[in-house]
């Protein structure tokens, strides 16, 4: 395929009139702040464009046909950096930065960096040097974290004092640890440069880091009758509708976006991917959990059923509260309410809650079969010294990680 490099003047003259013409209301839909001249459409970005369409003609199409491309979003809009950046660095006359972190999209998604902030995407770089991952750091070494960890979850960017990027990087881990510190890259769902809305609510968006035996969400949904239909009516899905709001827009079937982030006619939109859930079905035991909002508007934590749960306007002693003060408290009840919004645009109520009956009952049966009684038994064993302090030195520390790490997180997500 031959792509054509379009002459100075033609870009010049596309640019220009993106400038003057009115924006259509879809587009507006897709910019919740911001103004173009102002916070976009920058005259530099015109020389950046005509580099980059000869230098590096892939990455220039997927920018032109794209809707930052089509409306006058160029590149120095997003990559332009103050000189005070720690991954700043002078670029023909221009500071600029490789890195687009979520704090850049802000300028003009700032509705949707908020959830992204405050949700467990943006904490998933946290696993880093952490207990949880002493598997992949400890026994299996820089390189398997690297390409095993990382790549989901997100590197820590390092910088010298040039402003090049020494470390960390390339990554688009949905939890990095930016230089600006920021958490995130939005580019983990929206590749680059296209940043599409469609490919962004495709399953294999997500199916790049939720797929195998300890998160297998992918496999069970290409089984299942969502993933089956959505295959055979791929045409239908309307994937690049402006609102794209379930039962209006489209109908042939969900992808795992419709569920836990798009809109129903009953729910709006959300780039916080978890406040649709009422399971934690990772944890060796699984149990329902409410979710708590402090007053920051960008940090949330959840607390287990069962255990004590602050009022709005309270200053709860949890560390994971950050001294901040609640606003919203979302219970199990809640989430789950916020998701069955979801399934009744397609399903009768009384389907919807039968399906998280079953959903219940077998967590249940896992919970008090397997979980806890294999719990107690490795507790028993720690207390009375038949087991090391050290992690996986020990056989039965083997068997139990597969039973609740990959079999039980497998049977779990399937229910």
């Amino acid at each position: 395929m031959v792509i054509p490099k379009p002459s100075v003047t033609h870009v010049a003259g596309a640019f220009l009139a993106c400038l003057c013409l009115q924006l259509q209301p879809s587009i507006t839909d897709a910019r919740p702040t911001g103004e173009i001249g102002k916070d976009w459409g920058d005259p530099a970005g015109l020389a950046c464009v005509n580099c980059h369409s000869q230098e590096n003609p892939g990455l220039y199409s997927e920018w032109n046909n794209s809707q930052h491309g089509q409306n006058g979003v160029n590149c120095y809009d997003c990559h332009k950096a103050e000189e005070t950046d720690k991954d700043a660095f002078k670029h023909h006359g221009k500071n600029i930065a490789v890195l687009v972190t979520p704090k850049d999209c802000a300028r003009c998604h700032e509705q949707e960096v908020k959830e992204f902030d405050r949700s467990h995407h943006s904490k998933a770089g946290d696993i880093l040097a952490s207990a949880d991952n002493v598997l992949g750091q400890v026994l299996g070494g820089p390189a398997a974290v690297t390409v095993g960890c990382e790549q989901c979850h997100g590197s820590k960017i390092e910088v010298d004092d040039k402003g090049k990027l020494v470390g960390g990087w390339p990554n688009t881990g949905i939890g990095r640890l930016n230089p600006d510190g920021s958490k995130g890259a939005c580019t983990a769902c929206h590749a680059r440069h296209s940043f599409s809305k469609a490919q962004a609510r495709q399953p294999e968006a997500c199916g790049k880091c939720h797929l195998g035996p300890d998160h297998p969400q992918l496999e069970v949904y290409n089984e299942s009758k969502h993933g089956i239909i959505f295959r055979a009516k791929v045409d239908e899905m309307n994937l690049k509708s402006e609102k794209w709001v379930a039962g209006i827009d489209y109908s042939a079937a969900p992808t795992c976006a419709t569920c836990h982030m798009s809109a129903a006619p009953d729910e709006p939109k959300t780039h916080d991917v978890g406040e649709r859930l009422s399971w934690n079905l990772r944890a060796k035991i699984s149990s329902k959990k409410h979710m708590v909002r402090l007053d920051d508007g960008v940090h949330e934590y959840d607390v287990v059923d069962g255990q004590p749960l602050p009022k709005v306007g309270e200053k709860p002693e949890d560390a994971k509260a950050n001294g901040g003060t609640v606003t919203e408290v979302l219970t199990w009840e809640d989430r789950r309410g916020k998701m069955l919004n979801v399934c009744k645009a397609c399903h009768s109520p009384s389907y919807a809650v039968g399906h998280y009956k079953n959903l219940d009952e077998f967590v249940a049966l896992y919970n008090n079969k397997f979980a806890k009684p294999i719990s107690a038994i490795m507790g028993e064993l720690a207390t009375n010294g038949q087991t090391t302090k050290t992690a996986f030195d020990d056989k039965i520390e083997w068997i139990w990680w597969e039973i609740w790490h990959h079999e039980g997180r497998r049977a779990r997500t399937g229910a």
